[in-house]
């Protein structure tokens, strides 16, 4: 889905098809507000996959422009392929399974200081922190984790710029520069 698919059936509802009303860049504005809107209330709407290296520790944030944990897939390693181009290949390793923080706690209250491994068997999630998790046992910097998080979706500024998210909310992104522009045009807006 691209920005004029939303923006021209915008025009058609607002009896505004020559844009004499309303500006492009206006109605992308509010494209992106909607798309932004959709992501924090699904954010599986826009979603990335990431190989991430730890830092040492139990304590991890998800990359930049993430806004939310959605899950932990797999550690992983990255080997240099014997190619002429030496491409580095991802290797696949063992799962990554959630655990209650309280289960940790209670077998051992000193996990977070526990030996340093590249191997994650744990993570730890609470939605009250939604870009930070913990790992056990503690990373070295050499441990490798398959993440899937939230991103922001990117902005779009012509009418070419395609969508961020699925085609599935087009009604829904619709239905938000509807009332943006009606809002804009209603007589007690001032």
């Amino acid at each position: 889905m691209i920005a004029s698919d939303i923006t021209s059936r915008a025009r058609i509802l607002l009896n505004d098809i020559d844009a004499t009303r309303w500006i492009d860049s206006e109605l992308f504005k509010w494209v992106n507000d909607a798309q932004k809107l959709v992501a924090m209330m699904r954010p599986d709407a826009s979603v990335a996959t990431f190989v991430m290296t730890l830092i040492a520790g139990t304590r991890q944030t998800i990359p930049s422009g993430g806004f939310r944990l959605l899950d932990i897939v797999r550690n992983v390693t990255t080997v240099t392929g014997s190619t002429p181009a030496n491409q580095v290949v991802t290797v696949p390793g063992r799962s990554v399974r959630i655990v209650d923080r309280e289960v940790l706690d209670t077998q051992d209250p000193f996990w977070h200081t526990a030996t340093g491994s590249a191997e994650i068997k744990h993570f730890i999630y609470d939605n009250r922190s939604p870009t930070l998790f913990y790992v056990y046992p503690p990373a070295t910097t050499s441990a490798k984790l398959e993440v899937v998080y939230s991103v922001a979706p990117t902005d779009v500024a012509a009418a070419g710029d395609t969508l961020s998210i699925s085609d599935i909310y087009q009604d829904v992104i619709l239905n938000y520069v509807m009332y943006r522009a009606y809002s804009k045009d209603a007589e007690y807006a001032s």
